[in-house]
């Protein structure tokens, strides 16, 4: 007797093992597209068997009468599951090992999705239910007494489980974390987690952090040096950069106002984009970078000034960015704007927080991290400041800007894509000049440097493009992702020149990976010494090839980064043209105004 004994009519087998197949059916959606891509060939085969191994362990474990091995690996799918079909629902593309690493980074904040994927979250949470009623449902078959072959697996089903993810996981180190697209979500998480766990078990210790390489010239160009890093705002959206952008409040500053056009950001994540900025990474070794430079807290401190950050997105002492208890303690003094104010004010708040440290004679550095306009766009400015209509629904808003790493749902037309932008313009436009406006009131700018900038772009999808991310996107992204814009606010008699000649000479040439040093010559640092690791600053001639973000960011097991251009200068204008020839064309057939001045 080599096979499993029933203890239950066959119909009811029957109905357990449709459950079971409408379960993996359900929630693996992309399947079919993963085989039309593979295609005909011999990489077909061995999708096809992981696949049987993957069915083969589940079934061993769906009818094996063991009720606790039943429940743990079936609570492990439904995590698995609705991880994996959430993000195809909401994102249209497979989950991958990149995907997940960054996802487990955001699982703190998964709360924040109430209201803009609710649809999409419960339906992943309904399938998945159903495949822990449909595992744990009788009729469940008592393996045989005899010895056979197949004993083992039949006597050990939680073990037997192991298999399919071993397999899968040993695909993602032959294949440099690439491979596993279509597999069954319920064993791909467990492979990422496991493959994930294992290289920081096998990691050795982080290196300790080189100290400062510049020597200080003895003097501080400036009292107060700030950095100002918005959330999510588009450099070719904006006024300082596009003919009918959202105003942002800076170009009434006149001569004060130096802008370096449309930058590229470090990456197109919030997360790696500020730690690139804070620890002054340059292109050829930004991961060596991350983990060895001095943080631009040490130089200010180094410098004579006093840090300080203030942080409009979080609350509580939570921190984000991969920032740590270690670097905190570089900071003089950490400020978080709490929920006490709504998020639509906590922009204006922090810009009066800085307003006070401006206004001090003590010199400082500041980092702000602004609470800006990540999706949700609405709730982030008040109904009775809309500038442009009409706008999407209102819906829940958290009292944190939301960290998580897809977008609103992808305009389906122009219409949808209308009301998204018009949202966000709104957003942009009452953060960023409620904020400066704040910020900048009875300030010497003859003594203070104020640079301003945003973490990453948004993607709208104008060209069409399928996928609902606005951001965060691994492997090839959208230019948009990485377009921000970079000016710097001054009045300073001697440097001001200088940065407005820079200015011209490097306009739309700018990244985020010229801040840190531009930074450090601000604090009063002298150059860095010959074969030194560090970009140049904005002062340089800067090349014109050099408008590139990251978008694979962490890459092991040989993967290479991936790099993504935000576009030539000609281009750098045309997102929002095309946003506005929607609002142009859906005004003119409805009759309905667009925008109000």
């Amino acid at each position: 007797m080599g096979g499993w004994v029933s203890r239950a009519p066959a119909a009811w087998i029957v109905v357990k093992l449709v459950l079971i197949g409408a379960y993996l059916l359900g929630t693996n959606r992309l399947l079919a597209e993963r085989v039309a891509h593979i295609g005909l060939q011999p990489g077909l085969a061995v999708f096809a068997a992981v696949w049987l191994l993957c069915i083969v362990s589940m079934l061993v474990l769906a009818f094996h009468a063991r009720a606790l091995t039943r429940l743990a690996w079936s609570a492990i799918f439904f995590l698995g599951s609705t991880f994996t079909l959430a993000h195809a629902l909401i994102v249209s593309r497979h989950l991958g090992l990149l995907d997940f690493e960054q996802l487990l980074g955001l699982i703190g904040f998964a709360s924040n999705l109430k209201g803009f994927h609710d649809a999409q979250v419960l339906q992943a949470v309904a399938w998945s239910a159903l495949g822990v009623l449909a595992i744990n449902l009788p009729p469940w078959l008592a393996p045989p007494n005899s010895a056979s072959l197949l004993r083992w697996p039949q006597r050990n089903p939680g073990l037997l489980q192991f298999l399919p993810i071993i397999a899968i996981g040993a695909i993602l180190y032959l294949r440099g974390g690439e491979g596993s697209n279509g597999f069954p979500g319920q064993y791909n998480t467990a492979a990422f987690a496991g493959v994930l766990g294992a290289e920081k078990l096998l990691a050795p210790p982080a290196p300790e952090r080189e100290d400062i390489a510049l020597a200080h010239l003895g003097q501080r160009p400036f009292r107060h040096v700030v950095l100002v890093m918005d959330e999510s705002v588009r450099g070719d959206y904006v006024d300082l950069n596009v003919e009918d952008g959202v105003e942002t409040g800076l170009r009434s500053l006149g001569p004060a106002l130096i802008n370096f056009g449309v930058a590229a950001s470090a990456a197109n994540c919030s997360s790696t984009s500020n730690a690139s900025v804070r620890y002054g990474v340059t292109r050829d070794s930004y991961l060596k970078d991350l983990q060895l430079n001095p943080s631009f807290w040490r130089y200010a401190a180094s410098a004579g000034y006093r840090t300080v950050y203030i942080d409009a997105q979080r609350h509580d002492g939570r921190l984000q960015n991969f920032m740590d208890r270690r670097e905190v303690g570089e900071i003089d003094e950490f400020v978080q704007v709490g929920t006490a104010f709504a998020p639509d004010a906590k922009d204006v708040e922090a810009g009066r927080l800085l307003n006070r440290v401006l206004l001090r004679d003590r010199p400082s550095f500041t980092y702000v991290n602004k609470m800006g306009c990540h999706f949700p766009y609405e709730g982030k400015y008040p109904t009775a400041n809309t500038l442009y209509a009409p706008t999407m629904p209102r819906t829940f808003v958290s009292q944190e800007v939301d960290p998580d790493n897809s977008g609103y749902r992808q305009a389906e037309n122009a219409e949808q894509r209308w009301r998204q932008v018009n949202s966000y313009r709104n957003c942009v436009a009452w953060n960023t000049r409620g904020f400066f406006r704040e910020a900048l009131a009875n300030v010497d700018l003859a003594d203070t440097l104020i640079l301003y900038t945003a973490d990453h772009g948004q993607n709208f999808h104008e060209d069409g493009s399928a996928g609902e991310q606005t951001h965060c996107t691994t492997g090839r992204a959208s230019p948009g992702e990485g377009r921000v814009p970079l000016a710097a606010i001054t009045r300073n008699a001697e440097l001001s020149p200088l940065l407005r000649d820079a200015a011209r000479r490097n306009q739309d040439r700018t990244s985020h990976f010229n801040l840190y040093p531009t930074l450090l010559t601000m604090m009063g640092y002298g150059p860095p010494a010959t074969g030194a690791n560090f970009e140049p600053d904005v002062l340089a001639a800067l090349p014109q090839d050099r408008r590139t973000f990251l978008s694979t960011y962490f890459v092991r097991l040989g993967r290479e980064p991936v790099w993504n251009s935000i576009g030539r200068p000609a281009q750098l204008r045309d997102g929002l043209q095309q946003a506005l020839a929607d609002d142009r064309r859906l005004t003119d057939d409805s009759g309905a105004a667009g925008a109000a001045p």
